[in-house]
């Protein structure tokens, strides 16, 4: 536990709550993994909304786990496909809402996703000219 506070304090290039977004969001989706019925429906929006706040924040080495176990949850999860495909059991409205948010939610992360390999490809280009122009021709 020492060693994940003194991951969250560390001074490097993301951001603390990008940080704590990720270890929020990691943590929910490990509820939603032991509590397949409830738990998706409940726990999951809150851990889709965490998880993309820390991919936009610029934490993708978390958020590609992050992805990843949302996007099992939500596919093993036998409530988050009842909920799409079952209308008419009362109070079916809200667990309805809360699965397609999921599952907006969880594209937004892909997206999130793919904004950050953009990014990050865009930087690597951006750094491979002057490593080129530092180069002695022979």
């Amino acid at each position: 536990m020492q060693a994940f506070w003194q991951w969250i304090r560390r001074d490097d290039h993301l951001p603390r709550h990008a940080k704590m977004l990720g270890a929020v969001s990691f943590a929910l989706g490990l509820a939603c993994a032991v509590m397949p019925k409830t738990g998706v429906l409940r726990l999951e929006p809150v851990a889709v909304v965490c998880g993309t706040l820390c991919l936009w924040a610029g934490l993708s080495a978390l958020g590609y786990g992050v992805f990843v176990l949302l996007a099992m949850d939500l596919i093993l999860s036998p409530a988050f496909w009842h909920s799409l495909t079952d209308l008419a059991a009362p109070g079916s409205l809200a667990d309805s809402a809360g699965a397609y948010f999921d599952l907006v939610g969880v594209t937004a992360m892909s997206v999130a996703l793919l904004r950050q390999a953009l990014v990050r490809r865009r930087e690597q280009r951006e750094a491979t000219p002057e490593e080129d122009a530092n180069a002695e021709p022979h």
